[in-house]
């Protein structure tokens, strides 16, 4: 009698065991397939009655989850595309405005007018660059902006967008110190996207130096580095100034805060990086990028 009452326990012990183990291994295969980032349902063998529910109820957060995902996917699709299009439509008249204030200001003989009409054109200038960097970021975004690399002359570049920029500098009293100009630098980009990092890290800078501007390029160890530095008057986290819509001073904004976004955005697109670091009161934007093309 006691041998049967041992054996009858031991086969309980040997059935809960293997139920125990069984539940053990599908929890474990649940978990894999949970932490997969692919994974739109779990599938079990072997289960039973309250392990299946438990699956299903799984799977139904899972698909809820995935709808949730494709909806919201849709909506920032749709208002990226809008803010594209308005962005668009807005160039156009805006441009047709600058226009008119320029002509206005040729023709004003009026000094006191023509600081209003100066002061208009400033604003409308400002709101244009706003419209352009907000239809770029639209692009940015929406992925649709697919850079075809080739070997651009970085130097060039530069000295361009100084000379571009040259009005602005004398009128901020501001000297651009460029000691690398007579260099031969080429580094894989695209041409009209590095133009655009160059001409946002000029305007960072003019916006918020407080003496000149430095720019220096080197190439080292098959990547070319541009860095852009000048001498600041307040606090800047460089943990998050290339984060959208990041300014200095959010009471005495200067600016979007899309500018140095979207420099990362162009960057690291063309498979480069850039970085941004303080030495006592000078802020330092190094940008990386391939020497060559592949």
């Amino acid at each position: 009698m006691e041998t049967f009452i041992i054996l009858i326990l031991f086969a309980a012990v040997m059935f809960f065991a293997g139920k125990y183990y069984v539940v053990k291994k599908q929890l474990k295969s649940i978990f894999r397939q949970l932490s997969r980032e692919q994974t739109r349902l779990v599938t079990v063998e072997l289960v039973d009655h309250d392990m299946e529910m438990a699956v299903l109820k799984i799977n139904e957060l899972l698909d809820r989850i995935q709808q949730t995902i494709i909806k919201s996917n849709a909506a920032s699709a749709a208002l990226k595309s809008s803010i594209a299009d308005i962005s668009h439509d807005m160039k156009t008249p805006l441009t047709s405005v600058i226009g008119y204030l320029q002509l206005a200001k040729k023709e004003c003989e009026d000094e006191k007018i023509e600081e209003i009409i100066d002061i208009c054109l400033e604003r409308t200038h400002y709101c244009n660059t706003l419209i352009n960097d907000f239809f770029q970021l639209s692009v940015v975004e929406s992925r649709e902006c697919i850079p075809q690399l080739e070997n651009v002359d970085v130097v060039g570049i530069i000295c361009e967008q100084i000379l571009a920029n040259y009005p602005v500098f004398q009128g901020q009293h501001i000297i651009p110190h460029f000691e690398d100009s007579d260099k031969i630098i080429t580094a894989s980009a695209e041409p009209n996207m590095l133009n655009r990092v160059i001409q946002n890290l000029i305007s960072n800078g003019i916006k918020y130096t407080s003496g000149d501007i430095f720019f220096h390029a080197c190439q080292e160890n098959g990547r070319v580095i541009i860095t852009v530095s000048n001498p600041i008057n307040s606090y800047v986290d460089v943990t998050h100034i290339f984060d959208r819509f990041y300014t200095q001073d959010k009471a005495r904004s200067k600016g979007s805060g899309i500018g140095l976004y979207l420099c990362r955005q162009f960057i690291e697109s063309m498979g480069g990086n850039i970085t941004a670091e303080t030495d006592g009161d000078i802020l330092y934007i190094k940008v990386q990028l391939n020497s060559i093309s592949f």
